[in-house]
């Protein structure tokens, strides 16, 4: 399941440019995703003692992050269609995010939980976060959601078709 996810992953990072095929290996998006899937399949496959194991690979794994400025937790349960735009900036995403299929990323991004809630963390299908966009969870956004550069989301918006902006964020208003 983690390589279907990570072909899709692949293909957003190409775009329709399919020469982009020749050199996306060496980009920071695709060293951050690739480690995400990997430590994502192996936890997946070995529950119990992914942890212990993951100390053997921890020297690897922080050069991986520290080179792609990119840290996703291994339990965040993230569809295919993950695009990180400008991933130097750097990308946050917790372990108890539950995310939908092609999530977009502009950099700067952080998916957290707050500690002192307990709840449900889930990002719907098809969203989009602006650069330096913040999600404080517990909570429930819908699909194709756009949040704003900037904005701090921290209740839930389980519509879909609406953009976020401000801090903190606020459905915007059509004119």
């Amino acid at each position: 399941m983690q390589l279907r996810f990570l072909y899709r992953d692949i293909l957003r990072l190409v775009g329709r440019k399919k020469v982009r095929f020749l050199y996306f290996f060496c980009t920071r998006a695709f060293m951050g995703v690739l480690l995400y899937r990997t430590e994502r399949m192996l936890f997946l496959n070995f529950k119990k003692v992914y942890p212990g194991l993951r100390l053997l690979f921890l020297p690897i794994i922080l050069l991986f992050q520290a080179y792609s400025n990119i840290d996703i937790h291994y339990k965040a349960n993230i569809s295919g269609g993950l695009l990180i735009l400008h991933p130097s900036v750097g990308c946050v995403i917790s372990g108890q995010a539950e995310i939908g299929r092609n999530l977009t990323l502009t950099g700067g991004n952080i998916i957290g939980l707050n500690k002192h809630k307990q709840g449900y963390f889930k990002l719907g299908d098809n969203c989009s976060l602006g650069a330096n966009a913040t999600i404080i969870g517990p909570l429930i956004i819908g699909d194709y959601v756009s949040i704003g550069a900037n904005a701090c989301v921290t209740k839930s918006f389980d519509k879909s078709n609406v953009t976020l902006i401000g801090v903190p964020a606020k459905e915007m208003k059509s004119s």
